[in-house]
């Protein structure tokens, strides 16, 4: 089965539904004459997007293709191109669904994922969450059981998501699998929706940008675009962010949370550690301005609260698991208390 052809609201992760959907895509079409052409491509890219559905089915066939390179130097193509796949079961327990080398990658991809096992009826099955590629558009995909099987899918949630305007990290980089990527951590553990907006290497907290999330009608906006405004980028921070605010403002009093980017890199740079400390300084200074001038219910995560270690890098840059999971922990004990 097709899931675009099973109704407008089946792409969960996403806003703009009804201007989407006949495509895997997160910003709606006529993004594309108001965005920067960077910007109009990655949002092509389906980081973030899942697909939920029902089955009892014993093995869950996928398949699909892409339309970009299937991985990146520093990304394996499980994470760049691939799917992940996680089951719940009747008493709300999360199970991981494992592939082990059931899958390929040629010009149609595929995915089984066989020997499932329904430990506590398979009569009611299970609810799964297939979550889709971080950094390639997906063309066309199908989801298939066996034909005496139940097959149904879900719609998306009608509570308000957490929005997460960032840059690569936020988009995933670099995950060895899907469901690594830190925000869709943050969506599994605790239950809300959440919407990837990461556009690696152009998260610049462009207006442009803010009027899209201004249309959300969100629960929480998370700002994590510093890692693309250190070096001499760092001097839009502080006016970019004042215009952002101002802009999401007319529209939504919802909770607005800016994160500092964390310098692991910088245990050995000096260098890296000016940029990154200069870009948080100037984010600081736009949040105590925002302060001073009255604006309600906007939070902060430091970097210190990132608690990135050595560990925790691929490159010195992007996140690997560890770096993933660590970020996400950040998160959920901020949002704990943001979102009570």
């Amino acid at each position: 089965m097709n899931p675009l052809e099973q109704g407008e609201n089946i792409v969960h992760g996403r806003w703009w539904n009804s201007e989407l959907k006949d495509s895997y895509h997160r910003l709606p079409p006529r993004a594309e004459s108001k965005v920067r052409p960077a910007v109009w491509r990655l949002s092509r890219q389906s980081a973030g997007l899942s697909i939920c559905f029902h089955t009892n089915a014993p093995s869950i066939k996928v398949r699909y293709k892409v339309g970009g390179g299937l991985n990146m130097f520093h990304m394996p193509t499980t994470g760049v191109s691939g799917l992940d796949l996680y089951a719940t079961d009747a008493n709300g327990q999360l199970r991981w669904c494992a592939s082990r080398f059931n899958l390929s990658f040629k010009d149609t991809i595929n995915y089984e994922f066989k020997d499932l096992t329904y430990f506590t009826s398979e009569d009611r099955g299970y609810d799964f969450e297939l979550f889709l590629p971080l950094y390639n558009e997906v063309k066309w995909m199908e989801i298939g059981v066996p034909e005496d099987r139940e097959l149904r899918f879900i719609p998306t949630s009608e509570e308000k998501p957490i929005v997460v305007y960032g840059t690569s990290i936020a988009q995933g980089a670099c995950a060895s699998r899907t469901g690594m990527a830190w925000t869709n951590i943050v969506h599994r553990e605790s239950g809300r929706p959440v919407i990837n907006l990461g556009f690696s290497g152009n998260g610049q907290l462009e207006e442009e940008v803010f009027e899209f999330l201004a249309e959300i009608d969100a629960g929480l906006f998370v700002i994590d675009c510093l890692p693309n405004l250190s070096t001499e980028r760092s001097e839009f921070i502080y006016d970019r962010l004042l215009k952002g605010v101002s802009i999401l403002r007319q529209k939504s009093n919802a909770p607005i949370l800016f994160v500092e980017h964390d310098y692991a890199n910088g245990i050995s740079s000096q260098q890296a550690r000016d940029w990154f400390t200069n870009s948080n300084s100037e984010q600081q200074r736009a949040y105590k301005a925002m302060k001073k001038q009255g604006v309600k219910d906007i939070y902060y995560l430091s970097h210190k609260e990132l608690a990135f270690t050595q560990d925790s890098m691929v490159e010195g840059l992007h996140p690997n698991d560890l770096g993933m999971r660590q970020y996400a922990d950040a998160y959920l004990r901020k949002l704990r208390k943001i979102l009570r």
